[in-house]
């Protein structure tokens, strides 16, 4: 069953719809994914069960999910499912679990984007027994709003400037700006109770400690078309092995944020307003963002964001030693396209 509702709604469901079997979680934005799946299963509590299946084990044996679905827990408390979509796959587990007679125990279910033509997509949302919700790549805004809740909740108070310097490093990952936050109350020693107000020189040392997983050079130089100095983040990259996903999804959200201010200058505004009007773009990467603006029309970021979902999924099936080579020529690619339009 798909519908409007918000992330704070649908995470209550799981305690309020009964009626419901399969709580499915996918979308682009993967830290957000599995933010929410962490949320709700950790809502049922600690006696709560929890039994862990991916969906390849599922595959050979369809019938497994909507029995373990249907089962007791073997000290008889309440339990419920978490399940992971490596691909698409799964498909008559899935078909199972919802025409099934009897389902007491809830599966939460998390998988990456998936188009509107996915069978398993098209299953779930029109299925009575099933939630699914979808989580977008944010805009650098949504990413700063979200943070600042989040600070907000374990006693920060942060200026927005400072707090975009958070969201830059860590790419807008949802998790990864959780894990920044929860070291800041650490440092501050702070809670609710002890507030305390994040001042510069600690963002600072957080982000030196946090240097080695910054991406935002490697997407600028690939959005940029800058081929040759690409050379040098890419073996900076391999080096410190960053994953190969997280590098596709940092430029999943950089061109879905371009989309968006594109959209804008095609309405008839200036690139360089456009992008200082712009929430959360971190002043010193403003004038990056203007030629990025300038360079990739509408038509080419849709067509990019296209190209980066099949990417993610040929890295997924690949895995091992061959995924960071296909990242490589990809990147090396999509930086030669954007050298072309100068």
């Amino acid at each position: 069953m798909s519908g409007k509702r918000s992330e704070r709604d649908f995470i209550a469901s799981i305690k309020n719809r009964p009626d419901i079997r399969l709580f499915f979680i996918f979308g682009p934005d993967e830290s957000a994914v599995s933010a929410i799946a962490a949320e709700m299963s950790a809502s049922l509590g600690a006696d709560n069960e929890a039994v862990d299946f991916d969906s390849g084990r599922l595959r050979g044996d369809p019938a497994l999910l909507a029995d373990e679905a249907a089962s007791q827990s073997l000290f008889g408390g309440a339990r419920h499912i978490r399940l992971t979509f490596n691909r698409e796959e799964a498909f008559d587990a899935v078909e199972n679990l919802l025409a099934a007679e009897h389902a007491g125990n809830p599966v939460i279910a998390t998988a990456g984007d998936l188009k509107k033509t996915s069978r398993l997509r098209k299953l779930v949302e029109g299925s009575p027994r099933a939630l699914a919700h979808i989580c977008y790549a944010p805009t650098e805004g949504e990413a700063l709003d979200q943070l600042l809740a989040t600070a907000q909740a374990q006693g920060l108070r942060f200026d927005r400037t400072l707090a975009a310097q958070i969201v830059r490093y860590t790419g807008q990952d949802r998790r990864l700006a959780a894990l920044e936050v929860e070291k800041l109350a650490l440092y501050y020693d702070a809670d609710q109770t002890r507030p305390a107000t994040v001042e510069p020189a600690a963002i600072a040392l957080l982000a030196a400690e946090t240097a080695e997983e910054d991406v935002t050079a490697l997407v600028n130089q690939v959005m940029a078309g800058e081929v040759r100095l690409l050379g040098r983040e890419i073996v900076e990259s391999r080096a410190l092995g960053l994953d190969a996903i997280r590098i596709v999804r940092a430029l999943q959200r950089r061109v879905a944020l371009l989309a968006g201010l594109r959209a804008k200058v095609d309405e008839g505004g200036q690139p360089g307003s456009v992008v200082r009007g712009a929430r959360g773009i971190f002043w010193k990467e403003q004038d990056a963002f203007v030629r990025q603006v300038q360079r990739w029309t509408s038509a080419r970021l849709a067509g990019l964001n296209a190209h980066l979902l099949d990417l993610e999924a040929r890295l997924m099936a690949a895995g091992g030693e061959l995924g960071p080579v296909i990242l490589e020529q990809e990147l090396t690619r999509i930086a030669r396209a954007a050298a072309r339009s100068r």
